[in-house]
């Protein structure tokens, strides 16, 4: 029995492809942020908003990716997305450093869900003429 186009199966992969591809960007990015620190000598509280740009950037082109492959409902796939981009990595920090949450934290928040919503609507809309949100 062949699977359709909308079954679990197909959906699970598209979004490990999308949870791999939104890696691969983020750590593409944060290497090429090392690498602009490092070569121009930048200051390292550079690198904080290096590593937010980096993660949005990641989390927008799996959205992107996610979306454009279920052809619907890409505000919701993009903050979903968001959320757990946003999620994972808190959690991850909050072992790493045994620190708190502060104020920087929302803000961080704000631009990877946005970023990530963002690339959901893109992705649902990329190629067609009539456009979803």
């Amino acid at each position: 029995m062949l699977k359709g186009r909308g079954s679990n199966q197909n959906k699970a992969v598209t979004y490990l492809i999308g949870a791999v591809i939104g890696v691969a960007v983020t750590l593409a990015l944060i290497m090429a942020s090392a690498a602009l620190v490092l070569f121009f000598n930048l200051d390292r509280e550079f690198c904080a908003p290096l590593g937010t740009v980096s993660l949005a950037l990641g989390s927008f082109a799996a959205a992107y990716y996610v979306s454009k492959k279920s052809e619907r409902k890409g505000y919701i796939i993009g903050t979903v997305i968001g959320l757990v981009s946003f999620g994972a990595v808190t959690v991850i920090s909050l072992i790493v450093n045994k620190g708190g949450m502060s104020v920087n934290t929302l803000f961080h928040f704000i631009i990877i869900v946005l970023a990530s919503a963002i690339g959901g609507i893109l992705g649902v809309n990329k190629g067609k003429t009539k456009k979803y949100i």
